[in-house]
């Protein structure tokens, strides 16, 4: 009973508090930690108690002929610092709800913790009461995970420094599993290192080119910085070494398996996935070729089996191509935003309705059919190829919206969104339907195993661990050489992209995608966003004005962090289901609707007047409500006369 009222006293206080700042990436900093100093003498004690164990750890590898490193420190009392920790500091039992489930130290840098804990019903109802009551706020995050992702990057920072080791503990993959009232949060935890030169470095070279484009900043102030960008390349030269990357791309495959096993997706390996096969594309070899004659050649399976697993990869080889096209687009600005919309409206909208029904643009096609139908017999409006070319048709005229406030007041009013939260459902959707045709296309191809008494049925866990082999030996085919000018041969291209310092910076951002598992294509702007403060000030030095449209706001940055890792799909749409329930109804609605409140269709003016009465404001001033009147009479005079019934 204690525990519960004390966990219902902090999650109060945080959502008293995240209600008046948002629940972002800074919460860490302050508010989890003023929840810690409301027990200060016991938070003293308990790092008095850390301080010390590390003291004797020191002290024993002094005398220590084998050195040992932090893993081993933490792998002896990471547990208990974690239990007392949320016990003590955030109203969790641990004794009685959290089982430590398996520790691994996989090197010398890394570390890994499996832990269920059960939900008492207490438990569930406070954390879902908090979840509906910053439902608005949170935008993605959900409870009890995000409770625990921040106890967890918090306790990380304690320990990191009192250690003052470049160490990182965080908490990188969690799902629910419930069984009748029963339910569990199943979680990793992780501890790596930091990696805090390459990030150093990294930053510098993308603060570079990002300053480029403002002409204020004068020549001397890149000294700096360009040293750090020449810095990064000589320590990806310097760590460039066939067979201590071998070792460690074992670690890092390791890593990315573990995480997709415990969230049964592919996700947390997409982007890797496709980073590796993108350059393999780039090289002198075939992929399949790699892989079928230097790796599916060791092992003794049946040509039906290998077959199979030859027709898996090529299924996550296109998909996450096509992924990696979306997510390249997924850029800061509300403008970049609508063009990514505008991106895959045009890729499942653009050949029509028989596409989406009958052919391979969407990976689940028959429950599209299904959806379709279904809302057709309830819906008010139907749904049929015209619609889909009408919608079509009346996006691109979204093309034409000038800024920020416009976009935002057209996607709200329409689709009662904004345009990053619409893109934000569509990659939650588009994820959920690709592990849902790939759990179909293992069932397929566990009929035609089974129809062989010898052979036995293919796993998800078998198809990612040979997925991860598979990108093993594709990255030390092109990658891994005795030096860097015989790597460069392996590529079209080896006096130019693929020069030596281009392949070593390449294999060692691999190992970024162990904290940043997204597109690479997105870590420019990720990690300024993550610096914006600092960036900020440069520009006042130099009296430069700065838009917020450079850089990724806080709920964004959550969104990049957690959508690969606590995603369980479990509550979202297929993205079969979200195409028709979230844009084509509610657009195919607008449309008809608009199309029915006036007396002649074909009369442009009247539907002007329309249009202008929906979307004008006094919120906007003349000039933006000059543009929304351009817009209308672009939609009126074009569009409507092309309309389609």
């Amino acid at each position: 009973m204690v525990a519960d009222e004390e966990l219902e006293i902090i999650l109060n206080y945080l959502e008293k508090n995240v209600k008046g700042v948002g629940f972002n990436l800074e919460t860490k900093k302050n508010i989890f930690f003023e929840i810690i100093y409301r027990n200060h003498l016991i938070f003293e004690e308990y790092k008095e108690h850390i301080r010390k164990k590390w003291g004797n750890f020191l002290k024993e590898n002094e005398n220590s002929i084998v050195k040992k490193t932090y893993t081993t420190f933490l792998h002896r009392h990471f547990d208990g610092f974690f239990s007392f920790f949320i016990e003590k500091f955030f109203g969790l039992k641990p004794k009685k709800s959290l089982e430590l489930i398996i520790k691994e130290k996989i090197s010398k840098t890394d570390l890994l913790f499996e832990y269920n804990y059960h939900l008492s019903e207490h438990e569930q109802k406070a954390f879902e009461n908090l979840s509906k009551s910053l439902n608005h706020n949170i935008k993605g995050l959900f409870y009890p995970t995000a409770y625990l992702y921040f106890i967890i990057e918090t306790l990380g920072i304690i320990i990191k420094g009192i250690t003052d080791e470049n160490l990182k503990i965080s908490l990188e993959g969690a799902i629910y599993k419930s069984r009748e009232n029963n339910v569990d949060v199943n979680f990793l935890v992780i501890v790596k290192d930091s990696r805090k030169e390459t990030y150093e470095y990294y930053y510098k070279m993308v603060l570079y080119y990002f300053l480029k484009q403002f002409k204020e900043v004068p020549e001397k102030f890149y000294d700096p910085i360009l040293e750090g960008k020449d810095n990064l390349y000589k320590l990806a030269l310097k760590r460039y070494s066939k067979k201590k990357y071998r070792e460690k791309l074992v670690d890092l495959l390791y890593h990315f398996n573990r995480k997709c096993r415990l969230l049964n997706n592919f996700c947390p390996l997409l982007d890797f996935f496709n980073y590796v096969c993108s350059r393999v594309e780039d090289s002198i070899f075939s992929k399949i070729e790699i892989i079928k004659k230097e790796y599916l050649k060791n092992f003794d399976y049946s040509t039906t089996k290998k077959n199979a697993l030859i027709r898996i990869f090529d299924y996550l080889d296109r998909r996450s191509t096509l992924s990696s096209t979306f997510l390249a687009n997924n850029l800061p600005s509300t403008k970049s935003q609508l063009n990514l919309f505008l991106l895959y409206k045009k890729y499942y909208f653009g050949s029509g309705l028989e596409t989406l029904e009958v052919g391979d643009v969407l990976f689940l096609p028959k429950l599209f059919r299904k959806e379709l139908n279904d809302f057709n017999r309830k819906g008010d409006y139907v749904i049929n190829s015209n619609s889909i070319k009408n919608i079509n048709s009346f996006l691109d005229y979204f093309a034409l919206i000038p800024n920020r406030r416009l976009i935002d007041l057209f996607f709200n009013e329409i689709f009662n969104k904004s345009v990053s939260e619409i893109n934000y459902e569509f990659f939650k959707s588009f994820f959920k339907s690709l592990n849902g045709k790939l759990d179909l296309i293992l069932q397929e191809e566990n009929k035609i195993l089974a129809e062989d008494p010898n052979e036995y049925e293919m796993s998800f866990d078998f198809i990612v661990h040979h997925i991860c082999r598979m990108l093993y030996v594709l990255i030390d085919k092109i990658f891994l050489e005795k030096n860097l000018e015989d790597a460069s041969e392996n590529f079209i291209d080896p006096r130019g992209r693929y020069i030596s310092r281009n392949i070593a910076l390449r294999v060692l951002e691999l190992f970024i995608f162990q904290d940043y598992n997204f597109s690479d294509d997105l870590w420019p702007d990720f990690l300024l966003s993550l610096k914006q403060e600092e960036i900020s000030k440069i520009f006042k030095k130099y009296n430069i004005k700065l838009s917020n449209k450079h850089f990724y706001n806080q709920i964004e940055l959550n969104r990049l962090l957690i959508t690969y890792n606590f995603q369980t799909f479990s509550e979202e749409l297929f993205l079969e289901e979200w195409l028709i329930k979230t844009l084509i109804a509610p657009l195919n609605q607008f449309i008809m609707k608009i199309n029915d409140s006036v007396s002649n269709p074909n009369n442009e003016v009247e539907i002007y007047d329309k249009l202008c009465e929906i979307f004008l404001s006094e919120l906007f001033n003349p000039e933006e409500n000059e543009e929304i009147k351009i817009i209308c009479q672009n939609i009126a005079n074009s569009f409507w006369k092309s309309i389609k019934i």
